[in-house]
């Protein structure tokens, strides 16, 4: 979502004690996803390779590719709502009439120096992603190759290190998510999300650690790229990475190929740890004051 319902789970001291026995009960269902969104636990998918999501507004199918076999979902009976714990914390956008394709490289930061006041509480994910929608509150799905540290509804282990996995998740109340790749400090990352047909391929290339793929189908339209630093359950500024993270050699172009100039605009969702953005060419900057504390 594009806000939090509360800045409480930033800077709140009294509400810790409630906010904690209330993450313990997420952490046991596992249903935040990078998109700021809680969803229920039977309508989170983990896939590993090999399968295809072919998405309507009357549920999905998901395909095995190897096997043909086809599994019918219909729509999930709860939609997601907006996490309590997770936001996105910085982001900035570009907008355009038609997008087909993005691309970007980041390097894995070091690890944050802090995972909440009880370990394994916080988590962070960083990310480049395309939506439909002119902004966060129209969007009906996201596209995203996520580097996370911590858990999500994907990655259940809360002490997880650092991971990279192509996700596809919709606001109507899916969510599915490619093969987890475990990766380091210093590896170098390319995030892709490629059109062809009426398919969308989500790339989460980690070299020779692997890649994460996945790929949705049913004609979805992309209007808005992002990139993206998010939270859950964000207490201590160290809880974010220990230094500013480049997303570098940014590529957009449209549904025909043609190259897109970014026109990047800049949103502070949550100032508590001072995120800026900061553009040079082709590269994205995102910094933020790791070591201020903030509780």
């Amino acid at each position: 979502s594009s806000s939090a319902p509360s800045l409480s789970v930033f800077l709140c001291v009294a509400c810790r004690e409630f906010a904690t026995m209330r993450f313990f009960a997420a952490v046991a269902s596992a249903t935040l996803m990078p998109d700021g969104r809680d969803y229920d636990e039977q309508c989170i998918h983990r896939l590993e390779e090999h399968h295809t999501v072919i998405t309507t507004e009357h549920g999905d199918t998901v395909v095995n590719t190897h096997t043909g076999e086809r599994v019918v979902l219909p729509p999930c009976p709860t939609k997601a709502d907006v996490g309590y714990y997770s936001s996105w914390i910085v982001d900035t956008v570009s907008l355009h009439p038609s997008i087909g394709r993005m691309a970007t490289n980041w390097t894995v930061p070091a690890a944050p120096e802090s995972r909440g006041p009880v370990p394994g509480m916080s988590s962070v994910y960083l990310f480049n992603g395309l939506e439909d929608g002119s902004n966060r509150h129209d969007s009906t799905f996201i596209l995203q190759p996520v580097l996370s540290y911590g858990k999500s509804g994907c990655i259940l282990n809360p002490l997880a290190g650092w991971r990279f996995t192509a996700f596809f998740v919709l606001g109507s109340g899916r969510a599915y998510c490619g093969k987890v790749i475990e990766v380091e400090e210093g590896d170098q990352l390319q995030g892709r999300m490629t059109k062809t047909g009426d398919s969308w391929m989500i790339e989460a290339d980690a070299g020779a650690k692997g890649v994460s793929t996945h790929t949705v189908s049913g004609g979805l339209a992309v209007t808005a790229a992002y990139i993206t630093i998010e939270g859950m359950v964000i207490y201590n500024c160290k809880a974010l990475p220990k230094e500013d993270l480049v997303f570098s050699a940014n590529s957009l172009s449209d549904s025909q190929g043609k190259a897109l100039e970014p026109q990047w605009k800049t949103e502070v969702r949550h100032g508590e740890c001072k995120p800026a953005v900061a553009l040079h060419g082709d590269d994205v900057t995102v910094s933020w004051g790791a070591s201020d504390v903030v509780v």
